[in-house]
């Protein structure tokens, strides 16, 4: 049949849906704005062969588990794995059936924020925090508050002041999330000391704490702070991690861990199985034999692109009042102009000349940040970072705010 009036959904919407047009990804000459590992150390022929490895052996019960949905925790043998792991990196003691596999660490975090948070309730981060996490946290109808910060993290002190501030205005916060492992965008990773303190802050004011570890196996400097569910064991933090930056991004493999009544409450909100099996088949496979010998392999290579992107920054930024800050690990470097230096207006025009950066504001909960920007040193090669450091300072040149 064929109808010659066009057939439209505008009084059928919900209201919560958005026009969401489909982003084309544009990438500038020197790409600093991207948020992917260093392409170079994806291991593909190690997950093929894994994943080949593993059909040979148990072809028979691999076809038949390919042949059913996945369990809605996600792959037995790679819990357990991820179990052992926790155990042996982080010192978190969890059995496989405490672990929920999830399509990257982004399902994990949407299906924690969905069991705690209504329209409306204040949730705490960092001051500049994950632009995907503060995205969920704004489209669930949360109230973010971003805490102040330093070159190390959350100030515990200014934390507990902003507790009592927002409660004395009738705005009690509910849970507080952070990345306290090589944040992203800043860098930091929080020493214990401070961890210990924030527990204590937490417990007597009430406040889970949601730790996303996503960073925590791209270490090339320094030692990892223990994680704040190694210190407390009581059910109040939640720990979510991935292994998208450890191997690829595009594999979605992420997983938390929460208390069982905090995991059943969040499980109400999961649609469908578990995540991909196959792709569990390879990563198990590929890390019981290569996790160690991936991490050598992987993470001095970030550190000569980290420490190119730093010397671009020294050689080409001085005496302009700017800092760049230095992680231990992680994608990513913080980039502060002085104050009143707006670098997210001009941001496309960067842009086209040759420099991509995510600008302050996408990570900022406070709507401030105009003077900063995130820069990505582990997709580009470290050549191109010192260059385009060179480049960027020539068009902050060019834009008057250098």
């Amino acid at each position: 049949m064929t109808t010659t009036q066009k057939f439209t959904y505008d009084s059928l919407f919900s209201e919560r849906s958005e026009d969401t047009p489909v982003r084309k990804v544009a990438h500038a000459k020197y790409d600093f704005a991207v948020a992917y590992p260093a392409p170079e150390t994806l291991p593909m022929y190690g997950l093929i062969d894994a994943l080949k490895a593993k059909v040979d052996s148990d072809g028979e019960r691999v076809a038949k588990e390919m042949a059913y949905y996945p369990h809605v925790f996600g792959s037995p043998e790679l819990r357990e794995f991820t179990s052992e792991k926790l155990k042996a990196d982080r010192d978190i003691d969890v059995d496989a059936d405490g672990i929920v596999l999830t399509a990257g660490s982004g399902e994990a975090i949407a299906l924690l924020i969905q069991a705690l948070t209504n329209p409306g309730d204040v949730v705490l981060t960092e001051r500049y925090v994950y632009g995907g996490t503060l995205t969920q946290l704004q489209k669930f109808e949360a109230d973010v508050v971003g805490a102040p910060i330093d070159e190390l993290g959350l100030i515990p002190d200014a934390l507990e002041e902003t507790i009592k501030r927002l409660t004395a205005e009738g705005r009690k916060p509910k849970w507080l999330y952070t990345i306290s492992e090589n944040q992203n965008p800043t860098g930091s990773t929080l020493p214990e000391s401070r961890r210990r303190e924030i527990l204590d802050i937490c417990h007597r004011h009430g406040l889970p704490i949601m730790e996303d570890e996503c960073y925590i196996d791209l270490r090339f400097d320094g030692e990892a702070q223990p994680a704040f569910r190694a210190l407390d064991d009581s059910g109040i933090v939640m720990h979510v991690a991935s292994y998208s930056k450890l191997i690829a991004p595009g594999l979605r493999m992420g997983y938390f861990v929460a208390s069982p009544e905090l995991t059943s409450r969040a499980m109400s909100f999961k649609h469908g199985s578990g995540p991909n099996q196959f792709a569990a088949y390879a990563i198990t496979g590929f890390l019981k034999e290569g996790l160690q010998r991936h991490r050598d392999t992987f993470n001095p290579l970030l550190k000569e692109k980290s420490d190119a992107m730093q010397r671009g920054f020294a050689d080409h930024f001085a005496d302009s009042g700017a800092t760049l800050s230095k992680p231990e690990g992680g994608c990513y470097a913080w980039l502060t102009m002085p104050e009143g230096k707006d670098i997210s207006s001009i941001r496309d025009e960067v842009f086209e000349g040759g420099v991509g950066y995510l600008a302050g504001p996408n990570f900022a909960p406070n709507d401030d940040g105009q003077n900063c920007a995130r820069l990505c040193f582990a997709f580009e090669t470290a050549e191109k970072n010192y260059d385009g450091m060179a480049l960027l300072a020539q068009l902050f040149r060019k834009h008057g705010v250098m």
